[in-house]
């Protein structure tokens, strides 16, 4: 086989849950149940790895979606992480004598994903974490260091978390229609996506700043290819959940 015919490197991601509070925020919350819609991590993923695409579709307000992104992430995980420290220091006061192993479900879900991207990879070890916490929290409370109420503030605090950080990209609208060029040229394109979505920061329109994770942009002629893969948030690589490989990063 030729180098130049050589296929994407692939690898298959299998995430594990232990809670039905982690089950339940991976799974979101469909209009089919005539409430109010809850964006779930799996749709979280999906519009990431939409967003990663239109940035290096040389879109903008892409990359300003991605800046975004992380500043989210990373606010979600000093968050929890100070959650996950106060649990610590619960259950340090045990006293050594007492031996109590980590508690897992003997039935976890198991779930096949796609993680639409490095950012995808950091909301999946969050929620990873939180299924964690909630384990924590639960086991406290069955060694009495917490009280009931104690403890279903504690996993509400954090389900709020998970759940803030899926909803932060619901309102992502898909490609602008504008690259950098149009915005160059000040062309129609330019003006209608400034119209429709507003005016951007300048280190962020020039390309100075963008996400350390933000894909390399590609030439118009990969830009048409890679179009031919949907623009939406909703046409991105297999639906996260269902079975399929996942790229490598």
């Amino acid at each position: 086989m030729a180098v130049d015919r050589l296929g994407a490197l692939r690898s298959k991601i299998e995430l594990t849950l232990h809670t039905h509070h982690a089950a339940r925020i991976w799974k979101g919350r469909g209009v089919e149940t005539g409430r109010p819609q809850i964006i779930g991590m799996r749709q979280f993923l999906l519009i990431c790895g939409a967003i990663k695409q239109n940035a290096a579709k040389d879109d903008p307000y892409a990359d300003h979606w991605l800046l975004q992104l992380d500043a989210k992430l990373a606010e979600t995980r000093a968050q929890l992480d100070q959650r996950l420290q106060e649990l610590d220091n619960l259950l340090a006061q045990l006293p050594p004598e007492l031996d109590v192993e980590e508690n897992l479900n003997q039935q976890p879900l198991k779930i096949p994903v796609y993680t639409g991207g490095q950012h995808g990879w950091l909301a999946l070890r969050l929620l990873i974490d939180f299924d964690r916490f909630v384990r924590r929290v639960m086991l406290a409370h069955h060694i009495a260091l917490i009280g009931r109420r104690q403890m279903e503030e504690y996993v509400r605090v954090g389900g709020h978390l998970l759940r803030s950080l899926c909803a932060s990209t619901q309102k992502y609208p898909g490609f602008s229609g504008a690259t950098r060029d149009d915005f160059a040229a000040n062309n129609a394109k330019a003006r209608d996506a400034i119209e429709k979505f507003g005016a951007l920061p300048d280190d962020v329109l020039s390309g100075k700043r963008r996400s350390e994770f933000a894909p390399p942009i590609a030439k118009p002629a990969e830009a048409a290819r890679a179009g031919s893969d949907g623009e939406s948030k909703g046409d991105s690589p297999p639906s996260a959940g269902e079975p399929g490989d996942a790229p490598s990063t």
